[in-house]
């Protein structure tokens, strides 16, 4: 079977192909010139490797004209689906699509959420058949974009700012339990339409914060904050430092937002049994000691 991957390169890439390492697949990477490929180089497969941009018509009509994929599996921004899709409807060609998107096209703060929906759309319309995957929070490894971050703070710290009551619900998943959906969506074509993928645990930001402290072996002090301080001051960070900015203010809203979804279907038909949110955090956690990343 040749396969096309996007996103080989970041966290839930690397542990799909180590995954796939005992498939029988001719692979595909799609990477930029600048993309570090030691990770997959690590893994040793053999692998064929196509440079552009995923978000580019002329990649993949460059790739199409030498390829015809079975599977397409873009891990890469849902936001770049509309050029996958324009250019396989050039070529006639109609692969199989497993799509990663985002349970973020709930939010009625995220700014892209509508982007997100019109990506879905156009899903849809697709003449061939999808699978489309929408993950929670994504975490596992230095390498994931919030609870590691989450962690060095209360690691060097001792306490993190909570906006507003902190009750509100998160359901992170793993990047390895995203990536073991992912090679089931592979090897089941039958599996069609959209899942939501979460964690194996519920729990409030406040109790995410216990939790931390308890796998670090100290105490994270919770420091409660006005909600409206905390987006006057995104706001400010925001514009005085654009894009270097530590935090937005879409981020404090979202905080206060419910952002735990059921995982029944992906449950039934992807065999999907996420681990727990304590053994996910405990395994980040020793992955960061053992780099020297926190304090042992």
């Amino acid at each position: 079977m040749n396969i096309i991957i996007t996103g080989s390169t970041g966290l839930i890439g690397l542990y799909l192909l180590s995954k796939i390492k005992q498939e029988n697949y001719l692979i595909d990477c799609v990477v930029r010139s600048t993309s570090n490929t030691q990770g997959i180089e690590e893994i040793n497969l053999k692998i064929n490797y196509f440079v552009g941009d995923t978000s580019s018509v002329e990649t993949w009509d460059k790739i199409l004209a030498q390829r015809t994929p079975e599977v397409i599996v873009h891990i890469a921004s849902i936001l770049h689906t509309e050029a996958i899709v324009e250019s396989l409807k050039k070529a006639e060609k109609n692969p199989r699509l497993i799509v990663i998107g985002t349970t973020g096209i709930y939010s009625k703060y995220r700014e892209s959420a509508e982007d997100y929906k019109k990506m879905e759309t156009r899903l849809d319309e697709y003449s061939g058949s999808y699978c489309l995957l929408r993950p929670t929070m994504i975490y596992g490894s230095h390498r994931d974009k919030n609870l590691h971050k989450l962690i060095k703070f209360c690691d060097r710290y001792g306490f993190f700012p909570v906006f507003g009551p902190g009750e509100n619900l998160i359901q992170p998943v793993h990047a390895d339990d995203l990536a073991q959906a992912i090679l089931t969506a592979l090897q089941r074509p039958h599996i069609q339409g959209a899942y939501d993928l979460s964690g194996g645990t519920v729990v409030t930001f406040r109790e995410l914060l216990t939790l931390v402290g308890k796998l670090l072996g100290k105490p994270v002090r919770q420091i409660s904050l006005p909600l409206n301080a905390g987006v006057w001051s995104a706001t400010i960070l925001e514009n005085l430092l654009k894009e270097r900015s530590p935090v937005r203010r879409e981020q404090i809203l979202r905080l206060q937002e419910d952002k735990a979804y059921p995982h029944d279907a992906a449950q039934r038909d992807l065999d999907f049994f996420p681990r727990t949110l304590e053994e996910g955090l405990g395994q980040e956690v020793e992955l960061m000691r053992s780099l020297g990343m926190i304090s042992s």
